[in-house]
């Protein structure tokens, strides 16, 4: 298929496009001063400094060497090992392995130990809740397994600690204290604000308890081969369920009359696939798209590239028919920084893309609906303009600076528990405004500090990975690229949408994000030698 599609005459016009405007850009006068003029300047200098500056303040940091000790006090502590092997719990797990690995279909999931195993249960998470909650609904298991998956992870990485002869190397890095800084100020405020405790805790763990699957990721990974198999799972996951949402649209799956307006008749379905939310379907295809098209950078084989051009391709396919106008918006956002990041010779085929789409019968309507009186009244009234401005007026008359309360209004617990009467309650529908809302400007600081925190420390890993990828060290500056333009179509699209108050939302970002800062700092010489 690869030879008979590079042989064709539609992909030899294409390459000539490409390479027409990309010689263009590169012949004029403008473009070559522009360059000269960003590569003396101080502030490409400036940047180069910060992004290529060593660890060495967050290895020598007292919570680095924290962590260093207690790795040195589980590694001296081989009589705990023992006990461990003795007590019943790891004959289960043992038993448990034994008979896996030696499964013909199984096999593949146990074969390199615990640690691939709950990696790939990370990379099918959304697939696993899906099933607990909606296929076989059992109530205990479907609410808790996801807690469960977390304690067993962090059990094994003790158990690992332990079983090590020698002390490894503590994983702390430069977001470890971001994060850290937003959890405990949650947990300030759930004890500052707190009208209904049982109402707070269960919005601050809807708020931080997922962020801790970024510590998790940093610590489980082990090497190249646990990064690529959690990756490749990850894309093959959204595969599936791109594929999944094409086919709703196809046989027209029923959805409810107010996702649309009556104007649009030009949309005859919103797919949704597992989530049940366009929005949410949306999002999960912005990730995973530009993770997709990075595969095609990475892998060397011309019938592997192709497959990795195609699922791209479908996850933006699935992505427009989820007709969620804050996806679109995302999926942009996404793609323009791949380009600038990757492959300026794409940009092109993007804009003649857009401008096709801009045809299309409900790209057009969805487009157009936004500049006519009905939106305006429709978003003032109820809409996003009009749920922003009651959010804000709650804020003010409650306590701007420590919030409304946890769990108290915006999101799904407030939606769950309605306990204020006189408050009329509904979604935001922008992730910053309901942090705001609910924990002051004292929460959304932290927050803000905490995702300034996550893109310093995408920055400096792509820098670091594209310094590797120039000497041929790796190939993987593509994959961080990949991952790092999802997260941030992501972020924009928390512009729109409660996108977090999803948990497997949350378990994604982050564990994407502890991929991203292990491959800038933890990955160590041996994998990079490994990997050349």
């Amino acid at each position: 298929m690869a030879e008979y599609l590079q042989s064709s005459l539609f992909w030899r016009v294409l390459q000539a496009i490409g390479g027409f405007f990309s010689e263009m850009n590169r012949g004029s006068a403008v473009f070559r001063w522009l360059a000269a003029c960003w590569n003396s300047s101080g502030t490409k200098a400036w940047i180069v400094r910060r992004l290529s500056a060593p660890m060495a303040l967050t290895q020598q940091s007292q919570a680095a060497k924290a962590l260093q000790r207690l790795n040195d006090r589980l590694a001296r502590r081989r009589g705990l090992m023992d006990c461990v092997r003795g007590c019943v719990l790891y004959k289960i797990y043992r038993a448990i392995f034994t008979c896996g690995r030696g499964s013909k279909i199984l096999g593949y999931l146990f074969r390199h130990g615990l640690t691939a195993f709950l990696l790939f249960t990370v990379g099918v998470y959304v697939l696993v809740h899906y099933t607990l909650r909606s296929v076989f609904t059992v109530p205990v298991l479907s609410s808790t397994w996801d807690e469960l998956l977390m304690l067993v992870s962090l059990v094994w990485i003790l158990r690992c600690r332990l079983d090590r002869r020698t002390p490894v190397s503590a994983r702390a890095n430069p977001l470890d204290l971001p994060v850290l800084l937003f959890i405990a100020a949650g947990f300030l405020l759930m004890s500052l604000v707190s009208p209904y405790p049982s109402i707070q805790l269960l919005g601050y763990r809807a708020t931080a308890e997922y962020l801790v699957w970024f510590f998790l990721i940093t610590r489980l990974l082990r090497d190249d081969a646990d990064f690529m198999e959690l990756y490749l799972v990850l894309v093959a996951a959204a595969v599936l369920i791109a594929l999944h949402g094409i086919y709703q649209y196809i046989v027209g799956v029923p959805m409810p009359a107010n996702w649309v307006a009556q104007a649009e008749t030009a949309v005859r379905t919103r797919v949704y696939s597992v989530f049940g939310s366009p929005n949410i379907m949306g999002d999960f295809m912005v990730i995973f798209a530009p993770m997709a098209a990075a595969l095609a950078y990475y892998c060397r084989d011309t019938r592997l590239k192709v497959l990795a051009w195609l699922c791209a391709m479908l996850m933006c396919v699935a992505c427009l028919f989820t007709m969620s106008r804050g996806a679109w918006v995302a999926m942009a956002a996404a793609i323009f920084l791949f380009i600038v990041l990757v492959d300026g010779r794409l940009l092109w085929f993007v804009l003649l893309g857009g401008l096709a789409l801009s045809f299309v019968p409900f790209v057009a309507t969805r487009i157009g609906f936004l500049f006519t009186d009905a939106f305006v009244a429709a978003n003032t009234n109820g809409g996003r303009a009009g749920r922003w401005a009651n959010g804000l007026h709650y804020l003010e008359t409650s306590n701007p600076v420590l919030g409304f309360g946890l769990g108290m209004f915006g999101g799904a617990v407030a939606m769950q528990n309605q306990v204020l009467d006189g408050v009329d309650y509904f979604y935001m529908d922008n992730y910053y405004l309901k942090i705001l809302v609910e924990m002051g400007w004292t929460g959304l600081c932290s927050f803000v500090v905490m995702l300034l925190g996550f893109l310093a420390s995408g920055l400096r890993a792509l820098y670091r990975t594209k310094q590797n990828f120039k000497k041929k060290l790796d190939r993987f500056y593509p994959l961080c690229a990949g991952m790092f333009c999802g997260l941030a179509g992501v972020l924009v699209h928390c512009f729109f949408e409660n996108i977090f108050e999803e948990p497997y939302m949350m378990v994604y970002f982050w564990s994407i994000a502890g991929m991203i800062v292990w491959l800038g700092f933890l990955r160590g010489p041996a994998e990079k030698k490994e990997a050349a």
